[in-house]
């Protein structure tokens, strides 16, 4: 009989955490081993438990989760990273697919769809929730991407540094800095410095 593969659910509502882990378990392919509710539970739990996927939730308490993937895979090469999440705006969903995720579903979606989701995702595939695609064919919001390099700048901002720290830092004079940031909050429509970093949080840019 071939091992279920093991799932590391992080998820803070112990409701859906409840009924997520039942849809799991009570198929013949996957297994929950282990359970997060904070972002600082999760390097510990994957050493602990060494997962086949972990089933991600994106707005969990801690730091952004999806800064934390590219590390989880370079740690563990044959993760497979998926998010159950409500959030289907479209510059999260590009942030998580640069971060490498390999299926982005909604909690929108049918749960009994799941673990048939996992499976193709365990075959090789990238698999988006079908509630997904429509967001994919709409025109995306002005300013609400960031490029590389703004996404540098804002998470430094977010950091505190200053505007002669960032461009050190990356390269670039302080005038220059300053032109991103006056142009960025044009974009993001912020008057200050801290209504931008706001904003970029909930965008999960930074």
């Amino acid at each position: 009989m071939t091992p279920k593969k093991k799932v590391l659910l992080v998820e803070d509502h112990a409701v859906t955490r409840v009924g997520v882990k039942h849809v799991v378990n009570s198929s013949a392919d996957f297994e929950v081993v282990g359970e997060a509710e904070h972002s600082s539970q999760i390097v510990g739990l994957l050493t602990e438990t060494r997962p086949d996927f972990v089933l991600l939730d994106l707005r969990i308490p801690g730091e952004n989760v999806l800064n934390m993937v590219k590390d989880w895979k370079k740690e563990h090469p044959n993760l497979k990273v998926v998010t159950l999440t409500m959030l289907d705006e479209q510059p999260i969903v590009h942030s998580a697919i640069e971060a490498g995720v390999d299926g982005y579903l909604l909690k929108s979606d049918d749960l009994s769809s799941l673990t048939k989701n996992l499976n193709e995702i365990a075959a090789g595939k990238t698999v988006y929730s079908k509630n997904l695609k429509l967001s994919f064919n709409r025109k995306p919001q002005d300013g609400k991407v960031a490029n590389k390099k703004e996404k540098q700048i804002l998470t430094l901002l977010g950091h505190g540094k200053t505007y002669q720290e960032i461009g050190t830092e990356i390269g670039l004079s302080k005038r220059t800095v300053e032109y991103h940031v006056g142009r960025l909050k044009d974009r993001f429509n912020a008057k200050t410095v801290a209504e931008l970093i706001g904003r970029a949080k909930e965008q999960m840019l930074i």
